[in-house]
């Protein structure tokens, strides 16, 4: 463990590649005027890209500690594993490093709890390490906040059948108190904030909007430039455009039968080369064996997990996607970004609806039509688009996290 500095240390916790996507940014923009932090790291090959990632350099002094699980989340292997992490040396941990604020994804929060004594004595041993940190942190008086990962599409919230069963357990609310732990719940947009807010039982007193960390102008002409190629197949002769697609996550209310139909369908047409691209988390977007099989029948690429989704944009010449929001990648880099909207139940209105900067279509053929004109540019977006979405310019947006992370601190 590093020893005092004598400063102040801001502490980072990240679960895994999401975590770490979402909340680099804000990381390197309060490490690289030399603020300490340390980076507490649940994921193997997360703790193993810090040591090598191309803002490493610019973070003098940054700090990266392994707290990777012993085993699958669960198994007595892993329960034991955590007694490394248990609230007493942690708490000597945070305090040799000065930690002024603890900062994550999110997690389980604690407010709002009652447990009983044993369970409370269970948790003081065995909590997992982002629980355990909250409990610290509350321990010390070190505040914590939440950089949520991810930056929504939406505008209204999905009412997927987990969400509407979860909703009807409690009141008809998400049951997001538990988020009310933080001193600060940070969301990238306005509208994304409203969403969750007023459908969920957290109060909203602690929420922040700061923009977005990962998606605006300064951080992803940085992180594209650093982006390895992809090792893509060349066009042949008669393709004369590269589509990437990525494979929507099913439970958003998307039209799986449909979305394999498209997607065999571009793959059918000889003018496209068609790259397939699962879900950073792929278990919510993953292929079946027969849908795998059916892809493999068409001129389709099938692009694994190993590859990074900036590489393939970077590689590509149209995006084709239906909620995500990498979606935001291809309009910061200029590409055009075509959403099938006629794949998502009706009920799901985004942000493509009010501002544009998507080219929305409403069937298969029209999709196709599309993507196989003489020319594409990108869709218009309205003037207000990059400041309602990304939160204004990259180096705005970027300094008020280090600003604000920085007040929270006492730094």
């Amino acid at each position: 463990m590093p020893t005092d500095n004598g400063v102040g240390t801001m502490l980072f916790a990240l679960a895994g590649p999401a975590d770490a996507d979402n909340i680099g940014p804000a990381i390197w923009s309060v490490a690289r005027d030399g603020t300490p932090v340390s980076v507490y790291v649940a994921d193997a090959v997360v703790y193993r890209d810090l040591h090598t990632i191309w803002w490493r350099q610019e973070c003098p002094n940054l700090t990266v500690v392994s707290v990777v699980p012993c085993g699958k989340r669960g198994q007595l292997r892993e329960r034991i594993g955590r007694l490394r992490w248990n609230r007493w040396r942690l708490a000597r941990a945070l305090r040799r490093s000065n930690v002024r604020l603890v900062v994550m994804e999110w997690s389980e929060g604690i407010a709002h709890q009652s447990i009983s004594p044993l369970r409370t004595v269970v948790r003081w041993l065995s909590a997992d390490v982002f629980m355990q940190l909250q409990f610290v942190a509350r321990d010390l008086g070190i505040p914590t906040a939440a950089l949520p990962h991810g930056h929504s599409t939406k505008t209204t919230i999905i009412r997927s059948e987990h969400v509407r069963t979860e909703m009807a357990k409690h009141a008809g609310k998400l049951p997001f108190a538990d988020r009310d732990s933080h001193a600060a719940y940070v969301f990238a947009s306005e509208y994304h904030r409203e969403v969750i807010v007023t459908n969920s039982s957290m109060s909203g007193a602690n929420t922040k909007v700061w923009g977005s960390a990962r998606f605006n102008d300064l951080w992803v002409e940085r992180l594209y430039a650093e982006a390895p190629p992809a090792n893509l197949p060349p066009l042949s002769e008669s393709q004369r455009r590269r589509v990437l697609f990525f494979v929507p996550k099913w439970q958003n209310l998307v039209d799986r039968v449909a979305t394999m139909e498209l997607i065999a369908a571009l793959g059918s047409e000889p003018q496209l080369q068609v790259v397939v691209r699962g879900h950073l988390r792929a278990g919510d977007a993953v292929l079946s064996v027969a849908e795998t099989s059916l892809l493999g029948e068409c001129n389709v690429v099938m692009v694994s997990d190993g590859v990074s989704s900036p590489s393939l944009i970077r590689a590509s010449d149209v995006v084709v996607d239906v909620d995500s929001s990498i979606a935001f990648d291809a309009v910061l880099n200029g590409k055009p970004y075509v959403r099938p909207r006629y794949l998502q139940d009706s009920s799901v209105r985004t942000i493509w609806d009010e501002l544009g900067g998507a080219h929305q279509t409403d069937s298969c053929a029209s999709t196709v039509e599309l993507l196989t004109r003489p020319t594409l540019e990108p869709a218009p977006r309205g003037a207000v688009f990059d400041d309602v979405v990304f939160g204004g310019p990259g180096e705005a947006v970027l300094a008020r996290y280090r600003n604000e992370l920085r007040a929270l601190a006492k730094l």
